[in-house]
């Protein structure tokens, strides 16, 4: 899809459809999402990513469906040495889009009031993209860890052991 976005407009511009005129039929759209639509969340876990959202608009004079396919590469640092790591997040979701007499989105279900003309996809990106992030961020490996920051964790937890000791635990420990 080119892009809309012109000079100091929202840039989640770029990922509206309209759809008032359209004739039935299958419409295919292919949307960039990069870092810069992510910053519109401040609220995204997600910062770095790069890639595409294809959608494929089902579109007849009653219904619509959305078939959404997400392929993007997250770039994100190790939480255990802090080295980069790139994640694939790719995902896939379909939403029926029907008439109604107000506007409500649900997870595969959007209801929209007769006055809507166009399909904001930029929620569903968001929540395809944070849904398909793996629970941790590391190395699959620890070997593949850089080792000189294993080290700084391995003498900080050692040390925070000994610190956390508190006199009270100690005379009990000499109870028998």
């Amino acid at each position: 899809m080119p892009s809309r976005n012109l000079e100091g407009m929202n840039p989640l511009v770029n990922y509206k459809i309209p759809f008032m005129g359209l004739k039935p039929g299958n419409y295919p759209f292919q949307m960039d999402v990069d870092p810069e639509f992510f910053a519109c969340f401040p609220e995204s876990e997600i910062q770095n990513a790069q890639g595409v959202m294809d959608v494929i608009l089902e579109y007849s004079e009653t219904t619509m469906t959305l078939r959404l396919a997400l392929d993007l590469i997250w770039k994100v640092p190790c939480g255990r040495c802090l080295e980069d790591l790139t994640y694939p997040l790719q995902s896939e979701d379909k939403i029926a889009v029907r008439f109604g007499d107000k506007t409500e989105y649900g997870d595969s279900l959007w209801i929209l009031n007769k006055n809507e003309f166009e399909l904001d996809i930029s929620q569903a990106i968001y929540e395809l993209a944070h849904l398909s992030r793996p629970p941790h961020q590391v190395h699959e490996n620890e070997n593949d860890c850089d080792p000189k920051m294993l080290g700084y964790i391995s003498n900080d937890s050692i040390e925070e052991s000994k610190k956390l000791t508190d006199p009270c635990w100690d005379a009990l420990k000499n109870l028998k």
